[in-house]
């Protein structure tokens, strides 16, 4: 059996962020804490970066879907929220 890489909060709010990225045709990818140089690494995870091409538009770090939905809606026009997540 292969172990899923990532901590308990990661691994458990990663179908949340999955579903918005889906439903506001938005890419998302993951990476490590491991993988990360450690002066980057930052210290709670998960730890979001919303991103326009190479552009910071803003990060934030926790599983508060609340938090990410404000987030979105102030970066993503007609964005998209489906209350059953």
């Amino acid at each position: 059996m292969i172990k899923k890489k990532g901590c308990g909060p990661c691994k458990t709010f990663e179908p949340t962020i999955k579903s918005f990225a889906l439903k506001n045709s938005l890419s998302f990818r993951t990476v490590q804490a491991e993988d990360m140089p450690s002066n980057l690494r930052p210290d709670i995870f998960p730890y979001f970066y919303l991103m326009n091409d190479k552009e910071l538009l803003e990060n934030w770090a926790g599983t508060n879907t609340r938090k990410m939905q404000n987030v979105f809606k102030r970066h993503i026009k007609d964005f998209i929220f489906d209350e059953k997540i």
